[in-house]
């Protein structure tokens, strides 16, 4: 019995823990299968987040390119010169012309030369004037009247020899000598001082000084001559003898009277009175002046020119009659249209017979080198220069570019289409045997800078470290590297880069948008 009961017990106890087996090795299965599912779906969560980082990030190749700055805007043609001729003269006095057009020697299209006549009004008035002031400056000026101005001179050079030698004896020649030299000396003191004032040196200093020495000594030798004068002249050359009942002047000796009496003589020094040699002086200026004004006449009437300082009643007919002539001259030259320019007559405004005024009768246009007259918006301003090339479209050319140069800038904003803008002017190239005419539109880019061949990244790859001063992020290997560059030109959409990168490299630009939170990696 007892050995039946203890295989019981054995055998429930075997059975006992064959089931706790079985609970544990479900239990560590379950545990492992849970574990290698975790495993797995954070194996695809990590691979789907790396996925997705990749995607994220942006790139662009280093490549090789150009870069152009430019400023935008329209032009139209315009003729390097254009004359809009009328009859300024019309209506503006008394010998203006009748308003009547009477010659036209034109036609839309000819080509003519700077100085050529193309029209006339009605000028018989202003023909008149002109031949009436010809002809009375010719009598002015006729061989007649030249051979009278200069016959004048002679008569004043022999007047000028006779005052001053009434004025010599009177005060002596060594007074005229030294009053003449004095009053030399005292301009070229007056002279020297001035121009040591206007330009300061020593050398003018010395000027001066030398000046002021010849001065002196001039005063001082006219001192001596007056001296002489009175203590030796003037008893030599005005000592008379008169009798001593008498107020005749006589020789040296006695005076016979009545009965064959003698009268004593009487010595009497009467030198010249203050108002003689004053009348004097002035007898010898007016002679020297009048000399001055007849040899300027003769020089107008032989050379044509009258000098500034001329006067004289001759003179001032003279002058009169070169002003007439002037005027009618240029009152007939205003009722004919001259060219002044070498060009096309583009227009002809009226014809033979029509009532004309200030307003143009003709225009002519110099059409050998055209130009382009350009707005470029106020923003580009700092892009516009003299000197900068300019390519030109024309709306009626759109596939022929021409090529020009920036000559003239404006100094003050215009307005177009109520928009501010910057005018200029462009000198087209060659456009000999082009199709273009004034008035022509054309769109316009003007050359900042450029540079071709050079290495370029998007903008978009900069990143700015400091004023100036840039780097991009390269990458390599998945990996991302801090470089500095060194950045040229740069416009809206690209950088030059001078140094820092090769051509083929790859840089970062940025990053894509993305849901994914892991993505959200930052170069």
């Amino acid at each position: 019995m007892s050995s039946t009961t203890d295989s019981s017990a054995s055998t429930s106890s075997l059975s006992h823990n064959k089931n706790l087996w079985y609970v544990a090795g479900s239990i560590i299965l379950i545990l492992i299968i849970g574990g290698g599912y975790l495993y797995y779906q954070s194996a695809q969560q990590k691979s789907k987040s790396a996925t997705a980082a990749k995607s994220a990030l942006q790139t662009a190749t280093v490549r090789q390119g150009s870069i152009v700055i430019s400023a935008s805007g329209t032009g139209q043609v315009v003729a390097a010169a254009t004359a809009n001729l009328g009859f300024p003269n019309t209506g503006s006095s008394s010998n203006s012309g009748n308003g009547t057009l009477t010659q036209l020697n034109v036609i839309v299209g000819n080509q003519v030369k700077k100085g050529e006549l193309l029209a006339q009004e009605d000028n018989t008035n202003q023909a008149q004037a002109l031949a009436q002031a010809k002809f009375n400056l010719a009598q002015l000026t006729s061989p007649a009247a030249i051979a009278t101005a200069q016959g004048a001179v002679a008569t004043d050079q022999v007047n000028v020899t006779d005052a001053l030698e009434t004025l010599q004896f009177d005060i002596s020649p060594e007074r005229v000598q030294w009053e003449q030299e004095v009053a030399v000396a005292q301009q070229n003191l007056t002279d020297a001082q001035l121009d040591a004032q206007a330009n300061p040196s020593a050398t003018a200093t010395q000027k001066v000084q030398d000046a002021q020495k010849a001065l002196d000594y001039a005063n001082q030798q006219l001192i001596g001559a007056e001296d002489w004068y009175n203590k030796v002249y003037v008893p030599e050359k005005f000592t008379y003898y008169i009798s001593s009942t008498s107020s005749t002047f006589g020789t040296s000796g006695t005076t016979g009277g009545r009965g064959g009496s003698k009268s004593p003589l009487v010595k009497v020094i009467t030198p010249p009175t203050n108002t003689k040699i004053a009348s004097d002086r002035a007898a010898l200026a007016l002679a020297q002046a009048q000399e001055v004004q007849d040899q300027d006449l003769v020089t107008a009437l032989t050379t044509g020119v009258i000098p500034d300082t001329a006067a004289g009643p001759s003179l001032t007919a003279l002058k009169q009659a070169q002003t007439a002539l002037q005027t009618a001259q240029t009152d007939f030259n205003d009722t004919q249209i001259i060219s002044p320019i070498n060009g096309t007559v583009t227009a002809v405004n009226n014809q033979i017979g029509d009532t004309v005024g200030s307003s143009a009768v003709i225009t002519v246009s110099d059409l050998s080198r055209l130009l382009l007259t350009i707005y470029i918006d106020e923003s580009d301003l700092s892009k516009l220069a003299i000197g900068e090339e300019a390519d030109a479209v024309f709306d009626s050319l759109p596939n022929q570019t021409f090529k020009g140069k920036v000559t003239e800038i404006v100094p003050a904003l215009t307005t177009v289409d109520n928009v501010p803008a910057v005018q200029a002017q462009v000198q087209l190239d060659n456009t000999t045997g082009t199709d273009l005419y004034v008035g022509l539109n054309a769109t316009v880019n003007v050359i900042n800078a450029q540079a071709n061949n050079v290495l370029l990244v998007p903008i978009q790859a900069l990143k700015l470290l400091e004023p100036g001063k840039y780097a991009v992020f390269v990458v390599q290997n998945g990996n991302l590297t801090l470089q500095p560059v060194v950045v040229g030109l740069m416009d809206q959409s690209f950088a030059e880069i001078k140094s820092g990168l090769q051509s083929g490299d790859v840089v970062s630009t940025g990053l894509a948008a993305t849901n994914q939170s892991a993505a959200a990696v930052t170069p």
